[in-house]
Order: structure tokens, then sequence, then C-alpha cells
């Protein structure tokens, strides 16, 4: 397994549901094995590159690219101090450049220091107070340093910017779920389901959100002795008429955090076949559900009855859009045995820098 030790501090925190999947070492369940957070990139050592890279932005100061390669240059080569200079001098000169600003806030974060790392990214709503993706974006950032109160007033304020918005509504949903106020993220998602104009490609992926969120409380409802409410509850899963429905053996998600942009899940499963937008059904079954080409997701992928063997779960960056952030964060979410007694979540952060590149977040072992 390979973890990248530069990574953001803000990057490395996992949210767990619970702490690990297939706990207690039991050879008949599903094992989860964590595998990268970002691409491997080559170090940037190269002395005569790094300075070729600054002779660029002493020549071109406005040019963004030339600014943007070198930062990330000296941060691959380790010189934090040295790309933390180059990042400050450039917001100097570009202050309203929410690029430079989120980047910042990264390399504080690769430094250890947190407080100052999270004020930097706060900075990016206070250029832009009323601009709903520089909230969402600061939400992104937020949620995946685990600060899950914080991202929903983000994502309230961008809501509050942008109404009609239903993956805001989505996004919100998720945070709720996540800090388990289950009868508002319920609401949400049935808001969000029952909208004339909300996409199909989101709704078929709220309707699965609702149906775990009503399994959980059905189960709920049988362990206190409500039958009766518990099989209400199952007639409204029913209602959702979901393809393949809500009890799984694998269950993932893949969100991503900029507009008008194409990420992409990939699932590889135990025959080397690999599950992606243009081959959308396995031979063991499993299917991807929705190709989200216009920015922030979700896809989703369901394997009913997972076959023995290795399934590989990868996210490619396939086209930029036109958003303030070239890069790609966001995260993939991992059920296993879903709408069981036993179910298990992961929440993996990403990152990917430019289009065309891929990380593997994890593999499923089914035994």
């Amino acid at each position: 397994m390979s973890l990248h030790p530069r990574l953001p501090a803000a990057f490395l925190l996992l949210l767990l549901w619970p702490q690990s999947a297939g706990a207690g070492g039991d050879p008949q369940r599903m094992r989860l094995e964590l595998v990268d957070k970002e691409p491997a990139r080559a170090q940037a050592n190269d002395q005569a590159a790094l300075s070729a890279l600054a002779a660029r932005v002493e020549s071109e100061p406005k040019d963004r690219r030339a600014r943007f390669e070198h930062v990330m240059a000296l941060m691959r080569a380790g010189q934090l101090d040295n790309a933390k200079d180059a990042a400050i001098r450039w917001r100097e000169s570009d202050a309203y450049n929410l690029v430079v600003v989120r980047l910042l806030g990264d390399i504080y974060s690769q430094l250890g220091q947190m407080d100052r790392a999270m004020r930097t990214y706060s900075a990016v709503v206070e250029l832009l107070p009323e601009d709903a993706n520089a909230q969402r974006a600061l939400a992104s950032v937020l949620k995946q340093s685990g600060q899950l109160e914080p991202a929903l007033e983000r994502l309230q304020a961008a809501l509050d910017e942008r109404p009609e918005d239903a993956r805001l509504r989505f996004e919100m949903a998720d945070v709720l779920q996540r800090l388990g106020k289950h009868d508002e993220a319920r609401t949400l998602f049935e808001q969000i389901i029952a909208a004339d104009d909300t996409p199909d490609l989101l709704r078929y992926p709220a309707k699965e959100r609702l149906a775990q969120s009503y399994q959980r409380q059905r189960r709920n409802e049988l362990r206190s002795g409500r039958a009766e409410r518990a099989q209400e509850t199952e007639s409204k899963i029913e209602t959702l008429h979901l393809e393949g429905g809500n009890e799984n053996d694998i269950k993932v998600f893949l969100t991503w955090d900029t507009d008008r942009s194409d990420v992409d899940l990939w699932v590889t499963n135990p025959a080397g076949e690999k599950v992606f937008y243009s081959h959308k059904e396995g031979q063991f079954g499993g299917k991807l559900f929705g190709d989200v080409t216009n920015g922030y997701g979700p896809e989703s992928f369901t394997a009913h009855r997972a076959h023995s063997g290795q399934y590989q779960i990868a996210v490619n960056y396939y086209s930029e859009g036109s958003s303030n952030f070239p890069e790609a964060r966001g995260e993939v979410v991992i059920v296993l045995h879903e709408g069981q007694a036993d179910e298990e979540r992961r929440v993996l952060p990403y990152r990917l820098f430019e289009k065309g590149q891929t990380v593997t977040v994890a593999n499923v072992y089914v035994p």
C-alpha cells in the first residue's frame, strides 16, 4: 500500500463508518485495502528545471499556468518553504485568484500549520462571499478535513446564492447524513427526488442514498419492536423502484468539486474487466450508474453479489471544465454489505491535478 507522506493533512483524514472494514479478521468477510489519495508524481529535484520555471515566472509574471507549475514543482521537490514564498508572491500580484489561495492553504497543511491553512482556505469565500462555487470549494476542503458542521454552513451559504441547485442540496443531504441528522437528510433527498427539474443522473443516486437511510431506519424500528412502522418504511423503499435494490455486497459513490468537468469512476472486477462510462456492466453483474460530464457527480457502482477476488476502485480525470480550480478533488464512498446490520462505510478523499490522471483509491477483496 502506497500513501504519499507529503499529502496535505487536510486530505489525509479518513472519515470512517465504522472504524475499520472487515475488523476482527473474519476470513469470510470482504476486506478493504486503502491505496492512494493522489497520483504518484515524479520528484522534481532537477535544479535546472526549477530555475527554468522560476525564469519563466520572472519573464511572464501574469502567466497563471507558469506560476502554478513553478509552485507545484517546488512542492514535488520537497522545497515547501520556497513553494510557500513563491505562492505568497503570486497571491500578492493576483489577489483574487482562488487557485493560489487554495494552493497556499495546501502548503501550510503540508507544513503542519493547520490553523493557518484553514484561515487561508477561508479566504476563498472572503474574496468572493457571494460566489456559490467559492463556498462549495471551501466546503469540500472542510469535509475532507473532518469539519462537517462548518462544511454544512458553507453549503448552506452556497445554496442561499443558488437555491435552485439540486446538486448543492444533494451535498448538504450527504453531510447531514454523516452528522447523524438522518431526518433532515431524508427530507432533502425526498425533495430532490420529487422535484420536476431534478436531472435523472442526480435523481437516481438520491434514491440510492434515501433507500440506505430508510433501510437504517427500518432496522432500528425492527430492533425496537415496531414491526408496523418497519413495514411502512419497507413500503417506502419499494416505491423508489431501485434497479439492483438496496442490499448489495459493494456500493461505490463518486463526487468531485469542480463545475463543468468530467471525472470518471473506474471499477475493475476480479476478471480484470473494467466497468466504466463506455462499458457500464461487467460479466459478474457489477454495474455503473450515471456518467456525469458537467461537474460534481455523483456516479455510482453496484455489485449485488460480488464475485470472489479483487475489485479495484479508481478515479480518472477525464476533462477539465471552466472552474477556477484546474484540479479535481472529491470523495469516494465505499459501502460494504449495504443494507445489512453489519454495513460498513469508508469515505476516501482523493486529488487529481490535471486531466488524464488516474488514482486507485482502494481495493476490495472478496473471499
